[in-house]
């Protein structure tokens, strides 16, 4: 016996075999942690300083087996003019991966420069010694977002971020911004003071290429 369908019917079949479901955020991130390990070099106003001193950065990031951080982490490190130059600045990169989250988001913990040395991703000894507890880290409103663009991912710093500094003494305000396009990082950052001032910044958009 013949089986008929409505028109109705037949156009949500019809659509449905045409249109294919947006990737979900654990496949996004996937992508992006393929996509951001590597080494990049570019030029930097040394210590983002104002006076037009330049100086080499390499910005080095590796996936890391820390599961006391994290199921999914990278290392960061920003070195002085070879991978293995003065590091000048040490992060562990920890992303959420829990199922009811709405986007993909990265938190920070800092290390000491000299805690950190050279080579920390590939020490696995010296990893799994760290203690989160005891590393500095943000308030819960600091992270970063994670979007996919045409050329890659984005990483824009949540605008509610506030915590007070050490180093300046007095509360700061980051805008912070990380891309990852192809064979190239894009980084903006601009840390703001209490008077509104920035006390840190890029002057803009630099740019490091992989190696």
């Amino acid at each position: 016996m013949p089986r008929f369908r409505s028109p109705f019917i037949c156009a949500i079949l019809l659509l449905a075999s045409c249109v294919r479901p947006a990737p979900s955020l654990n496949t996004e991130l996937g992508e992006l942690l393929e996509a951001l390990p590597g080494v990049y070099v570019g030029m930097a106003p040394k210590a983002l300083s104002s006076d037009g001193t330049m100086q080499k950065l390499v910005h080095t990031f590796a996936a890391i087996d820390a599961p006391q951080f994290g199921e999914k982490a990278l290392y960061y490190q920003v070195s002085a003019e070879n991978a293995a130059g003065p590091v000048l600045q040490a992060k562990i990169f920890v992303f959420d991966v829990q199922s009811g989250r709405q986007s993909n988001i990265m938190r920070a913990f800092i290390l000491d420069t000299a805690q950190a040395g050279n080579g920390l991703h590939a020490d696995a000894a010296r990893l799994a010694a760290l203690n989160p507890s005891e590393l500095m880290s943000f308030p819960e409103d600091c992270f970063f977002s994670w979007s996919r663009v045409s050329e890659g991912f984005v990483g824009a710093g949540s605008a509610t971020c506030t915590y007070p500094s050490r180093a300046f003494k007095q509360r700061i305000r980051p805008e912070m911004t990380y891309r990852i396009l192809g064979d190239r990082f894009e980084w903006e950052e601009a840390l703001y003071g209490e008077d509104g001032s920035a006390v840190v910044t890029t002057n803009g958009t630099l740019t490091a290429f992989r190696k």
